[in-house]
């Protein structure tokens, strides 16, 4: 991995994107797990059910996003699905022990909307951004930037669950 890849600014913007992206998506998917089965006694298939709103969203927002970096490139749709993350991030705010499910469902639709809107944006900006023959090379550090904030994502917002954070 030449560090001469990350001094462009497309290539090491996008991959900080993607680091931030999965850290947040993926610490929430591990809050709200704790969250329906702990502070809602939701069983593991009760809250499989309660989450899979997020999860269709992906079915919508992964060929939308596709059609939309298409048409506008890369940046429009990464900065909308972005956006719409930050808004359904800020909806669990309101998320306590006497939360109706029905207020939770705009924040689990609308994160799960922002985050599959914002990864193959994203992943065209990097391409874009990376020298032809380092096309595969941007992609792959991508992918692993986003791991990599899977990882600081569960275990940061595990970290602050544990300690009433």
């Amino acid at each position: 991995l030449p560090p001469s890849l990350f001094r462009r600014s497309g290539v090491a913007a996008t991959a900080v994107i993607g680091v931030l992206l999965n850290l947040g998506f993926y610490g929430l998917l591990y809050l709200a797990t704790l969250y329906f089965q702990q502070e809602r006694a939701y069983g593991p298939l009760a809250t499989g059910l309660a989450l899979l709103p997020a999860a269709v969203m992906v079915l919508v927002a992964a060929p939308l996003s596709g059609r939309l970096t298409a048409r506008f490139g890369p940046y429009r749709p990464m900065a909308w699905g972005l956006l719409l993350g930050a808004v359904g991030f800020l909806g669990w705010l309101a998320a306590g022990p006497g939360t109706a499910y029905g207020w939770l469902l705009f924040p689990l639709v609308v994160t799960g909307l922002g985050v599959p809107m914002t990864v193959p944006a994203a992943t065209a900006a990097i391409m874009e951004s990376a020298p032809a023959d380092a096309a595969g090379l941007a992609s792959a550090v991508f992918n692993v930037a986003r791991q990599v904030g899977n990882a600081i994502g569960v275990a940061l917002f595990g970290t602050l669950a544990a300690t009433g954070g």
